[in-house]
C-alpha cells in the first residue's frame, strides 16, 4: 500500500506532505525502526533518515533503544514525543459544547461537556470561552503548553464566504461566522485555530485513530444529518468545504414537477440526530403504554428520548426493538445508496447511533447487502464509530496535529 498518497492537497509542499506522513507514521507505529518506516512510506532510507534526525533536534521525537537484530547491527527505534505539547479539541455539536485536552498521541488528559445555550453561533462561542478556560484551570495544563486549538462546528461551512450556515433554524440566526469564531478563540488563547466540518472532523478522527491505513476510502454517517469523506486517504471538504450534506431543501419544491411522494418520502430529508426515534416513541407510547419506554423515562413522555429507546430495545422491548429496526432501515437506505456512489472499503456509523449496538448495525447492514450492487457492498465494511462522542473533538485535534506536523 502506498501510504505516501495521503495528504497530497495542492497547497502543501513536498516538505510538509513528507512531515506529515513520516510523522503519522512514527505516531502510529511507534517504536518503530527507520528502516520500517521506509518500508510502510516507500520513502528511501537517506530521506527517512534525514528527516527523523530533524525531528530528534526539535524533540518532537525520541529515541527508544534498538530493536532485536535479524543479523548485523541492531536497528535503532523512535518515537513521537507526546508530550512536546498539547492540543485542544472542541466540538459545538447540535445540543452540546464538549472539549478535551490532549497530548500529541493521541491521549484525553481532560474533558468537559456542557448543554449548547439557546442561539445562534456567538452566543455558543461565548459559551465555548468559558468551557476551554474551565478546561485549562481542571487539567492543569498550562496554556503555554498548547500548540493549538481545533474546532469542529455542525452545520454548512462555506469556505469563501466564511460563514457556517446552522442548519437547525431554532437557533434564530442561522448564518453564523466561523472567521469570527476563530479571530475570537486567537484572540482569547493566542494560539493558532483550525476549523471544520463536525462530521469532516469525525471522519478524520476515525481514519486517523481506529481504522488501517490501508481504509482508503470511508464514509462516515453522524446520524442521517451529515457524512464525512476520506476519499483515497484524504479528507474530502468539497469545493467550499461544505461536502457531506445528505439532505435536500424538501421545503422548497414550489414550481418543480414532481411525483407528491417525493416530498413526503424520508429518504430525501433529515430526521434528526436521533432518526426520528424520540417523536415517533413518544407518539406509539400513547397506544402502547406497557412499553419498557414508558418506565425508563419515569412516565413523563417530555423525557423520552433516542437513548430510553436504545435501551429499552436492549431489553428486548417490541415497541422499542420495532423503532429501531424502522429508523435503522431507513438510515439504511442511505447508506446503501452512498455505498454505490462512493464505493468505500469503510462505513462508519456515529453521531449517536452507535449507542444503537447490534441492532442498528445489523439492519443497516442487512438493508445495504439487500439494496446496494453486490460489487459495492461485497467489500464495504460497515461499523459502529468507536470513538462515540468524542469523535469530533478527536478530529479537531488530529486536525491540529497535522498542521504541526506539517511545520516542523
Amino acid at each position: 500500500m502506498a501510504y505516501r498518497s495521503l495528504y497530497k492537497s495542492d497547497h502543501l509542499t513536498d516538505r510538509e506532505r513528507k512531515n506529515i506522513i513520516l510523522l503519522d507514521v512514527i505516531r502510529r507505529n511507534g517504536p518503530i525502526a527507520k528502516t520500517d518506516i521506509s518500508r510502510i512510506t516507500q520513502f528511501n532510507i537517506v530521506t527517512v533518515s534525514n528527516y527523523v534526525e530533524h525531528y530528534i533536534e526539535q524533540k518532537l521525537v525520541v529515541e527508544k533503544g534498538l530493536d532485536i537484530s535479524s543479523g548485523g547491527r541492531r536497528p535503532e527505534l523512535v518515537e513521537l514525543n507526546s508530550s512536546w505539547g498539547n492540543v485542544i479539541g472542541l466540538e459545538i455539536g447540535p445540543t452540546h459544547i464538549l472539549g478535551i485536552v490532549s497530548n500529541l498521541s493521541p491521549s484525553i488528559i481532560h474533558k468537559v461537556k456542557i448543554e449548547r445555550p439557546v442561539g445562534h453561533m456567538e452566543i455558543a462561542i461565548a459559551e465555548a470561552v468559558k468551557l476551554l478556560k474551565r478546561i485549562l484551570q481542571e487539567s492543569k495544563v498550562p496554556l503555554e503548553k498548547i500548540k493549538g486549538i481545533g474546532l469542529g462546528v455542525s452545520g454548512v461551512i462555506d469556505r469563501g464566504a466564511g460563514t457556517i450556515r446552522d442548519t437547525d433554524p431554532r437557533r434564530g440566526k442561522t448564518v453564523g461566522s466561523f472567521a469570527t469564531a476563530k479571530a475570537i478563540l486567537e484572540k482569547e488563547f493566542r494560539v493558532p485555530v483550525s476549523v471544520g466540518n463536525d462530521a469532516s472532523l469525525a471522519a478524520l478522527a476515525e481514519k486517523k485513530l481506529s481504522l488501517r491505513i490501508d481504509d482508503e476510502n470511508v464514509l462516515y454517517f453522524y446520524s442521517d444529518v451529515g457524512s464525512g469523506i476520506i476519499a483515497n486517504n484524504d479528507l474530502f471538504w468539497g469545493s467550499s468545504w461544505s461536502a457531506g450534506e445528505i439532505q435536500l431543501n424538501i421545503e422548497n419544491m414550489e414550481g418543480l414537477n414532481v411525483e407528491p411522494w417525493v416530498e413526503k418520502t424520508d429518504f430525501f430529508r433529515s430526521e434528526g440526530l436521533d432518526m426520528g426515534l424520540a417523536a415517533r416513541a413518544k407518539e406509539a407510547v400513547k397506544k402502547d403504554p406497557k412499553t419498557k419506554i414508558w418506565d425508563l423515562v419515569g412516565k413523563d413522555p417530555e423525557k423520552i428520548d433516542a437513548a430510553a429507546v436504545f435501551e429499552a430495545a436492549k431489553k428486548n422491548d417490541a415497541l422499542a426493538t420495532g423503532l429501531v429496526e424502522e429508523a435503522s432501515t431507513r438510515l439504511g437506505l442511505k447508506v446503501a445508496y452512498l455505498t454505490n456512489f462512493f464505493n468505500p472499503e469503510v462505513v462508519v456509523l456515529g453521531g449517536g447511533m452507535e449507542r444503537g449496538g447490534e441492532l442498528v448495525l445489523n439492519t443497516v447492514r442487512r438493508v445495504v447487502k439487500q439494496l446496494a450492487m453486490e460489487e459495492t457492498s461485497g467489500i464495504v465494511k460497515i461499523i459502529l464509530s468507536r470513538l462515540g462522542e468524542d469523535a469530533v473533538a478527536y478530529g479537531a485535534v488530529c486536525l491540529v496535529t497535522q498542521e504541526l506536523f506539517a511545520e516542523v
